[in-house]
């Protein structure tokens, strides 16, 4: 995962904890907790955000480890007529 899409789903998350915190009947402190932990959550997610618009990381072409150069199989050349 980018990112790009880590940031975005840090600060949805948060969104989500708001929305929770005023949709169900909470008690007030639980309420005013998700409340503070939500916007918490959602400022961490944006200054993410901003902090890679404002920076953007330089992309370095690198071969994963995992790939070898792989070379291709060479078939046996058969005779065309058995004549």
């Amino acid at each position: 995962m980018g990112a790009l899409t880590k940031a975005a789903l840090i600060c949805g998350s948060g969104s989500m904890i708001i929305l929770i915190s005023i949709l169900i009947n909470l008690p007030f402190f639980v309420q005013i907790a998700l409340l503070l932990c939500g916007l918490a959550v959602s400022i961490y997610g944006v200054f993410l955000l901003v902090k890679m618009v404002t920076h953007p990381a330089e992309k370095a072409i690198i071969a994963p480890a995992d790939e070898k150069d792989i070379t291709p199989i060479k078939k046996k050349r058969r005779p065309s007529s058995t004549l």
